[in-house]
């Protein structure tokens, strides 16, 4: 890829020092913010924060991006080239070139509430020629090239209100534009152009553009690359779901991108940096009315410092939370193996510079034996959390058999490497939906359980499994779905009101995991949080629709329950039965955990089978009657 790869920031010092310490990045855009163009005063001191963080010391490409409204709130729109708007063109222009960046980008956009829109007529075009043509003067006299960028249907303008654009959505508004002003060229958003295509495919003729061919991502891509400058590269889903992460929406961004890096000189990733409106900085504990629990610290520092940890499934959204929290034990190495290349790499960039160099990023797919074995002898871990496995119950009944490729022959091979390498503790993670096994997901997780119980009865050593209930905030979670459609005051998409489930914060979940190594220890070979809170799905999204969104009575669409998925959750099943808080917020399932599924595989599986030879045990040990051993419900 030849273009240069920026991450986003406001002239903020924080944020631009956050932005330019450590990662692989060669530049930043800066965001123009309405104040940062008030008045001369106001430019010198956002000229001035960039220069004063060493932007052009560290030898970083500089690109500039104008606001979305005037400082008096007023939205930028190009059919309105008022005072305000010349004032802020021209010292959005100046700033770009005091800073050297060889560009500026204005979005192509007219927002106007759902009733204007509606009642609206023809866009003045004379109206936008004019503007354009003011823009492009102020840019190009400065040595600037002016770039207009697509918009999305649905504008919220980081405000929380909800807009559209008559123009600006379509790939051939922009090129009709660069006709007429020959100067401009383009900056392509990648989440903008697929809620364009979402919305056009759902609810066509709003804009005058009906779905077809030509509103396919690659679309975009070839008609506007020639003419940018600039792409704005992160995910989408549905019809609101703008500048997701990369790989966690609808787009297959990969092929995109690389495209994008022949025809562009500047990639920015508008996702990968701390965002306060992220999931992340929401505290959880509100939602729980509950605070977390208080780690053993002294027990976990008498556990990890100085050790040699693996986590699999390390770049999830658990296991980068866990990793974090062990790092602050001291650990000698932390090693992080995910099969997934851009978790890996985006856990990566988010750890502080200063410890990197205990983590250890591994790229290997668990369900590769021989790979795993190597990997586990080659980092020599003395403790073992394996947190890799696939989660979404509907999905493992439409596709079994990749639920137990990973989350059955996976584990196996993690134990056996495990035992193979001599690793003194191994904890597994399983779900409070094994307690029932009522669904496929729920089965496997139970069948873990079992393989856990076994390995460490065959070798005599500390291994354990620990049931996590549902977290607030993980990656996908139903969570953070409510938590963003709060957040941009849309209505909460939930599968009944009535699903009773356990909810635990991430802090929380993570002090769960590293505290099963110390029950491990204590011989204990299934655990589960204590006395987590119990809630409706109703009533957390209410409890979220208040604490996030507009308040008010809580706005909910129902989709109905999926595949797979019960209206209620336990903690135990057929004769386990909850212990005593062992540390705050953790206590052992107390049971007899049966293995005869276990060996029965056990037997049968050959140590170095293939995945086709393993798939058709492990689904078979599934479907056998008593192997299992499913809980009743009494």
């Amino acid at each position: 890829m030849n273009a240069t790869p920026l991450l986003k920031s406001a002239p903020e010092p924080e944020q631009l020092a956050d932005r330019l310490d450590g990662g692989d990045w060669r530049g930043v855009e800066i965001a123009l913010r309405p104040a940062d163009v008030a008045d001369k005063d106001t430019l010198d001191r956002a000229v001035g924060t960039v220069s004063d963080v060493g932007v052009h010391l560290h030898q970083l490409a500089v690109t500039a991006e104008a606001p979305i409204a005037w400082p008096s709130g007023a939205f930028v729109r190009v059919d309105r080239l008022d005072e305000e708007a010349r004032s802020g063109i021209s010292r959005s222009a100046e700033f770009a070139a005091r800073v050297g960046s060889p560009v500026l980008t204005i979005h192509l956009f007219i927002p106007l509430s759902p009733d204007e829109f509606r009642a609206s007529g023809a866009v003045d075009a004379d109206a936008v020629e004019e503007f354009l043509n003011f823009y492009s003067e102020a840019c190009v006299s400065r040595g600037i090239d002016p770039l207009i960028e697509n918009v999305p249907p649905v504008l919220r303008m980081r405000t929380g209100g909800v807009f559209l654009s008559p123009i600006g959505g379509h790939w051939r508004d922009l090129l009709d534009w660069r006709e007429r002003v020959p100067e401009l060229g383009f900056t392509i958003d990648t989440s903008h152009a697929a809620l364009f295509r979402s919305f056009a495919t759902v609810y066509p003729g709003l804009f005058a553009h009906p779905w077809d061919e030509e509103l396919e991502l690659s679309r975009y891509v070839e008609e506007l690359g020639p003419h940018a400058e600039v792409a704005h590269v992160s995910d989408a889903h549905g019809l609101l779901g703008e500048g997701l992460p990369y790989g966690s929406g609808e787009l297959e961004l990969d092929p995109v991108v690389r495209r994008l890096g022949e025809l562009v000189p500047f990639i920015v990733a508008e996702i990968n940096e701390p965002d306060p409106a992220r999931s992340d900085s929401f505290d959880w504990q509100q939602v729980l009315e509950r605070r977390d629990p208080v780690p053993s610290v002294l027990e976990l520092q008498e556990r990890f410092g100085g050790r040699r940890v693996l986590l699999t499934g390390g770049g999830g959204s658990i296991g980068g939370a866990l990793a974090t929290f062990l790092g602050g034990f001291r650990p000698e190495r932390i090693t992080i193996v995910d099969g997934h290349e851009s978790s890996l790499i985006a856990d990566r960039r988010t750890r502080d510079p200063q410890t990197l160099g205990l983590f250890n990023h591994v790229l290997c797919d668990i369900r590769e034996p021989e790979r795993l074995e190597r990997e586990l002898a080659a980092a020599k871990p003395e403790i073992v959390f394996h947190l890799a496995a696939y989660k979404h119950v509907d999905w493992a009944e439409i596709f079994p058999e990749e639920f137990v490729d990973t989350n059955l022959h996976g584990s196996w091979n993690v134990l056996r490497a495990a035992e193979a390498a001599g690793v003194e503790t191994v904890v597994v993670a399983s779900t409070d939906k094994a307690a029932l096994a009522q669904s496929f997901y729920g089965r496997t997780k139970r069948f873990m359980e079992q393989l856990t119980a076994f390995a460490a009865r065959r070798a005599g050593a500390q291994r354990t499994a620990v049931r996590l209930v549902n977290v607030l905030g993980s990656a996908g979670a139903a969570s953070e779905i409510f938590l963003s459609q709060a957040r941009a005051r849309v209505p909460l998409t939930v599968t009944d009101t009535g699903m009773v489930r356990y909810w635990i914060t991430m802090p929380h979940a993570a002090c769960l995991v590293a505290q099963a190594a110390l029950l491990a220890g204590d011989g204990v070979p299934l655990c589960s949080p204590y006395d987590p809170v119990m809630l409706t799905v109703g009533e957390l999204a209410e409890r979220i629709w208040r604490l996030a969104g507009p308040g008010g009575e809580t706005e909910i669409e129902l989709l109905g329950i999926r595949r797979g998925e019960t209206l209620s959750e336990v903690l135990t099943g057929h004769g386990e039965v909850l212990g005593e808080e062992r540390h705050q917020g953790i206590c052992a399932i107390e049971s007899e955990i049966p293995t005869t599924g276990a060996a029965w595989v056990s037997e049968r599986l050959p140590s170095r089978a293939g995945r086709e030879e393993a798939r058709a045990i492990w689904l078979e040990a599934m479907q056998r009657p008593g192997l299992l051993a499913p809980a009743r419900v009494d």
